[in-house]
């Protein structure tokens, strides 16, 4: 079993700046196949509204950057059914022991849940992170022209070669609809949330491992 865990925080830079606002848990059973959600939860925070009016977002812009481009709202937060303390301890309790990951291992773990007060990295096993996978195969797939989804493909390949950076990261979505073409999670209205990207990137690994499997 491997739990795949999506954080959605306030920004970027990660705590003590950052907070996370909202967690969500899948489960892969790598023998079966099966994929299943295990935990979702908003944290509630008396004082967003305080923290939102002094935020300041990377790019300059004040308030919470996710509150705006969204469907999470500051009203959820206020109005969680948790505080941060229960949902650190529920978290912790159920990742002891085991394997996890997630798409962007040093965003959520490094910045976020290896801090206090998760500070879940010494009783966690970490599995290799699927954005490192996932971006490898579909530009090898780009590459050899073998996306069904030829705008797509075409996207990708001129955002990598737009990228100021050396190595441009394929986002999650893309990587499901390219690996996951017949979209088994039914992506049309769903909310992106944190179980739903946490399942997503499930859905992922699984294709991952199923591709893997087929070319030995």
């Amino acid at each position: 079993m491997v739990l795949i865990i999506d954080t959605e925080t306030t920004g970027l830079r990660g705590i003590p700046e950052d907070r996370v606002l909202e967690i969500g848990i899948a489960e892969y059973d790598e023998v079966s196949g099966d994929i299943s959600p295990v935990y979702s939860e908003m944290i509630r925070y008396d004082d967003i509204v305080d923290f939102d009016s002094k935020y300041v977002n990377i790019d300059g812009s004040r308030g919470i950057w996710i509150y705006r481009n969204s469907d999470m709202r500051m009203e959820d937060t206020l109005n969680a059914a948790k505080d941060l303390d229960t949902v650190v301890r529920e978290v912790r309790e159920i990742v002891s022991g085991k394997e996890v990951t997630s798409y962007n291992v040093g965003f959520d773990f490094g910045k976020f849940l290896y801090q206090e007060p998760w500070n879940i990295r010494n009783i966690v096993t970490r599995k290799i992170d699927i954005m490192k996978l996932a971006t490898s195969k579909v530009y090898e797939l780009a590459d050899s022209d073998s996306i069904d989804d030829k705008g797509l493909q075409e996207k990708l390949l001129r955002e990598r070669e737009d990228s100021p950076y050396p190595e441009k990261w394929v986002r999650s979505i893309d990587a499901y609809r390219v690996l996951c073409p017949e979209d088994p999670m039914g992506l049309e209205g769903m909310r992106h949330r944190a179980i739903d990207d946490a399942v997503m990137e499930r859905w992922i690994l699984k294709a991952l491992r199923e591709q893997s499997e087929e070319s030995l």
